[in-house]
């Protein structure tokens, strides 16, 4: 079935509420929404790049939530899914071109750019735990229905560019909403806490593990208010913002993780919202 009709696999979506899914967008830092097995089916195994990857079942189809990383080149991608039998067959999607945008920006603490011997050992030991939370895979449904996680600004929009103090960095890999420090901060879905602390670049930072592969993040925090282990609803004031960590000022960073990959967290705020109809 071709990408471009998934969403009318979506209208057949089986649910006593409302179901929200992110939008569909193949661009890289997007998602790609796959019908992969009929939903009379056993539920399969679906892997990407070698990863396994979220799947929801509805009325007529095992749907596939992927997450596309920003490196991606445009072309041909390729999923494996593999039935209950052990047999395999793949399906593949088209990741259309899509140019980000450059942002310069000036950082006070230099070393938050050009970081010392001290700190490159530290940044090194921190890499490896980040890869290991993004790279989370519980085996709870996903909590798709996200919420913004805070008011203000948004001041720095995903996949952007960045050039700090006159040096390229790593693209933005989340959402940038700027608010005063203080201002609540609250979990865009239902989740377990799988990690609090403070880290190089983000500073106070908050994980949430939302199930099969989606997880995400709060950074720069001023004051957070859950523990690791903790189960948490969607809406609750999980901290607050702040401005720890290497920051030109207060603001709430968000990052959104699918199978590994950073992708765009608007697109989890561009819901489609589909209701089952009752008596049928």
């Amino acid at each position: 079935m071709k990408i471009n009709l998934t969403f009318f696999i979506i209208l057949y979506l089986s649910s006593a509420v409302a179901i929200a899914f992110p939008q569909n967008n193949t661009k890289p830092g997007g998602i790609a929404i796959i019908a992969v097995a009929p939903s009379t089916s056993s539920k399969p195994f679906v892997s990407y790049h070698k990863k396994p990857v979220a799947l929801v079942k509805g009325r007529t189809n095992w749907l596939a939530i992927i997450g596309i990383s920003l490196k991606t080149k445009t072309g041909a991608e390729h999923i494996t899914i593999r039935d209950k039998r052990g047999k395999t067959h793949h399906k593949s999607f088209k990741v259309k071109p899509y140019k980000y945008r450059t942002q310069r920006l000036t950082i006070k603490d230099k070393n938050k750019v050009t970081p010392n011997k001290k700190s490159q050992q530290r940044i090194k030991h921190e890499f490896i735990l980040k890869n290991k939370l993004k790279n989370t895979f519980s085996k709870k449904p996903p909590q798709l229905n996200f919420i913004r996680p805070t008011s203000g600004r948004d001041s720095g929009r995903f996949g952007l560019r960045r050039i700090l103090n006159g040096k390229k960095r790593n693209p933005h890999s989340g959402m940038d909403i700027a608010a005063p420090s203080g201002r609540a901060v609250k979990a865009s879905a239902a989740a377990k806490v799988i990690f609090v602390g403070n880290l190089f670049f983000t500073g106070n930072v908050i994980y949430l593990d939302h199930g099969n592969g989606l997880i995400s993040l709060y950074a720069h925090l001023s004051k957070i208010n859950v523990k690791k282990g903790q189960h948490v609803k969607q809406g609750k004031i999980i901290g607050k913002v702040g401005k720890t960590g290497r920051v030109t000022g207060a603001h709430l960073h968000w990052s959104v993780y699918l199978n590994g990959n950073a992708i765009d967290p608007v697109l989890f705020l561009q819901k489609h919202k589909i209701r089952k109809k009752r008596g049928k």
